[in-house]
Parts: structure tokens; C-alpha cells; sequence
């Protein structure tokens, strides 16, 4: 090659990057050397949102280059139509066992990974810690660990970029929806986490699970527009901020929008005062948002909410706009709109009785001082802490600056 020819080639790819500089790690994989796969079984762990930047699913490309031989697929299922909590039946793709990681077994079994060589994982997390597909992973994981199945993690950028905010979970309140001590907003990608599980030792005997990550490229560390909708009620980026907060809203008696074409950036009852509880907001110097009073009704969607709270009910609510997303703080203000409707509506607002609040802001502390009238920034404060011990311990963990 000639240094012309060779100029021009670096030319074409420069220009080709500049015209779509992101590249997930299945971009990445699938454009590298798969020959030490070529003779091996693989299992994928997957969902919809598993593509490439041209649309190609992970299911498509593995089958052109490498021996499929069985899917898992986590909450939501494989093509994302099953609503939150739903559980999601075993089924065939192509004639290729599709097993269900929400239903009767959280992680792949013996069973099913008998005979398998390699696991692929990829899927699109959105940087919450309430949402479950790093709960899946870390279950993958394990089970990969246990049966002496390689793990590949196909790294995907954090949607709401590398910030880090809110709550760590305290121990005792570990669930589904929460299965490590990270902050609400954890600030990592999908990759980065399964790598602090494994040097953490958040699963048993960690050490010995052959993990590898494969990068992404292109990526800033800042917000990115979501190609397709994570699960039913997160269509959009601007969901995806939001229900950072408004996510703690699924353990009370208060709708987060669930019926509505616009989950979590809507929330109310019947009972509400909106124009009261937004006069209560605005005398909070929060900035980066603007609420509206709006009226809606719940209807059943199926595949998004089928039982929604107040269903057929008339709700008086507000409504979220983000107006900048480097000031807004949806944790802040989902915690002022707690206590700021409690203290309204003391008689009528309630939290769920099965502590399930608790489980998603990771202690009893948010009830403590909903109950209590403490002031928000006693408990930002305490976010704060946390957080800055977090970000000090996965600096050696970070794969992107």
C-alpha cells in the first residue's frame, strides 16, 4: 500500500467515525478476530436492546458467525413487551431455547448451561440502581462461575452518563432491586459494574469467573440518546433521568404515570393538591426543571401496565419537564415531592406496607424522614458522603474517562 492509498483509507475511516463516533462493545466484537469462538457452544444473555449502531441484533450477528446454541432473557423479555414485574415464560427462537431470567429461576441453571462454552451479555442498563438487569448479571455471573463458562460482557455506554448520586444501599435492604451497596445514580456502565462485582467479590468465589469486558469506543462519560426503549416504560432519555427519582413513587399510594403515555413524568392521585405541592417545590432553590399542574387517567396497556394504580380514576397530577439536565437532581426533587405531599395530605399519603420504598432508596432513612419532618439536606448530605467514597473506590475500576 502505497502512502497515498494509505492516507485516503485513514481518511475514509476518520470521516466514517466522525459520522457515528459511538461504537458499543457488540460493534466492537463482531468487527474483531472470533476465531478462538469459531468451535465453541454459545449462550446469549439478551433483549431487544441488544443491537449493533446499524440495528442488528446480537441474536443475528452470532448466528452468522458462531454456534448459538441457547438465550436467556431478563425481566421485560426478549423483545421487551412484558411489563415491569410480569414474568416472562421459557420460549424458541428459530428453534433455539429462549430461557426466561425472570420466572421460575433468576440465573442460568446447571441444567441449562451444561454443554455451554461461553456466555455473551448484552444489554442496554440505564444507571439506576432499581433497575434489574445488573441484578441479572450479577446472577449470570455467578452461574457462569459455577459451571466454568467464560463470560463475555459486551459494554454499552450509561445513558445518564457518569454522575454519581443518591443513597448506597444499605445491606439489610438487599433485593432484586437492589442487590449491591451502590448509590441510587451509580454512574457506571454495564461492564464497568460486572468488573467491581467480580474484584468486590459481590458474588462467592469471584476470583475464579474467566470475565472479559469488550469496550466501547466513542463515548464521552455524558448523556446518549437511547437507539430503542430499555423496557415499556422508559421510552426516552428524558424518562430515563427521571426515573432516577421518580422511581421511589412505586412504593407509595402516589401513581408515577404508569397508564399514561408518559410514565414517571407524570405522577399524582385523586386526592392530590397539585398547585399546593408545586408552590411548596418552588420555594426550594432546585433549578433544572419545571413542573405543571396536569389532570390524567390511568388506563390498562397491556405489555406496559395492565393494573395500573388508580386505573379508570381521574388523577390530579403534576407534571415534569427537565429544562437543563446538568442542574436537575431527580432524586432532590422526588424527595421533596414525598415530603412536601405528606405533609398535605397526611391523612391520605401512604407508603406501601411491604417496605418496598425501602427496598428501592436501600434503608429506612427516606421513611425516617418523610415521618419526621427532617429537612432534605440532612439526607443530600449523607448522599454526598456516600458518594464520594463510592467514586473514590471504583476509580481503579473505571474503563473510559
Amino acid at each position: 500500500m502505497n502512502k497515498l492509498t494509505y492516507l485516503l483509507l485513514m481518511l475514509s475511516i476518520s470521516c466514517s467515525l466522525k459520522i457515528s463516533p459511538l461504537s458499543s462493545g457488540i460493534d466492537i466484537f463482531f468487527h474483531g478476530d472470533l476465531s478462538e469462538y469459531k468451535n465453541k457452544n454459545i449462550a446469549l444473555v439478551m433483549n431487544h436492546t441488544s443491537i449493533n449502531k446499524d440495528g442488528e441484533s446480537l441474536f443475528h450477528l452470532s448466528k452468522l458467525h458462531l454456534n448459538v446454541v441457547s438465550i436467556f432473557t431478563p425481566e421485560h423479555g426478549l423483545f421487551g413487551k412484558n411489563e415491569a414485574g410480569e414474568i416472562v415464560a421459557n420460549t424458541t427462537l428459530n428453534q433455539i431455547p429462549v430461557h426466561s431470567l425472570y420466572g421460575g429461576t433468576k440465573g442460568p441453571t446447571n441444567k441449562q448451561l451444561s454443554g455451554v462454552d461461553v456466555l455473551i451479555f448484552d444489554m442496554q442498563d440505564i444507571g439506576s440502581r432499581y433497575y434489574t438487569y445488573i441484578s441479572t448479571l450479577t446472577y449470570v455471573m455467578q452461574a457462569a462461575l459455577n459451571n466454568k463458562v467464560k463470560l463475555i460482557v459486551l459494554d454499552r455506554a450509561n445513558p445518564i452518563g457518569q454522575n454519581i448520586e443518591g443513597p448506597t444501599l444499605k445491606g439489610e435492604f438487599e433485593s432484586f432491586v437492589g442487590m449491591h451497596p451502590v448509590p441510587a445514580r451509580h454512574g457506571l456502565t454495564i461492564g464497568e459494574f460486572a468488573l467491581i462485582i467480580k474484584q468486590m467479590k459481590w458474588i462467592d468465589n469471584s476470583d475464579q469467573l474467566d470475565l472479559e469486558v469488550v469496550m466501547l469506543s466513542g463515548w464521552d462519560g455524558g448523556y446518549i440518546n437511547l437507539k430503542n426503549q430499555p423496557s415499556p416504560n422508559i421510552p426516552d432519555l428524558e424518562t430515563a433521568i427521571i426515573y432516577n427519582g421518580m422511581c421511589l413513587l412505586e412504593g407509595t399510594n402516589l401513581s408515577e404515570g404508569r397508564g399514561t403515555e408518559n410514565p414517571f413524568k407524570v405522577i399524582g392521585a385523586p386526592w392530590l393538591h397539585s398547585q399546593k405541592v408545586i408552590n411548596t417545590i418552588d420555594s426550594y432553590s432546585f433549578n433544572g426543571f419545571r413542573l405543571d399542574t396536569i389532570t390524567f387517567t390511568p388506563k390498562s396497556i397491556p405489555g406496559k401496565s395492565v393494573y395500573p394504580k388508580y386505573m379508570d380514576k381521574s388523577c390530579n397530577g403534576i407534571s415534569i419537564s427537565i429544562t437543563d439536565r446538568d442542574a436537575f437532581y431527580p432524586l432532590k426533587l422526588a424527595v421533596a415531592l414525598l415530603q412536601s405531599i405528606y405533609k398535605i395530605h397526611p391523612d391520605e399519603f401512604r407508603v406501601a406496607r411491604n417496605g418496598f420504598l425501602n427496598k428501592l432508596y436501600g434503608s429506612d432513612a427516606l421513611i425516617n424522614s418523610i415521618f419526621s419532618g427532617s429537612s432534605i439536606e440532612e439526607l443530600v448530605l449523607t448522599w454526598d458522603e456516600e458518594s464520594e467514597k463510592f467514586n473514590e473506590m471504583i476509580k481503579p475500576f473505571r474503563l473510559y474517562p
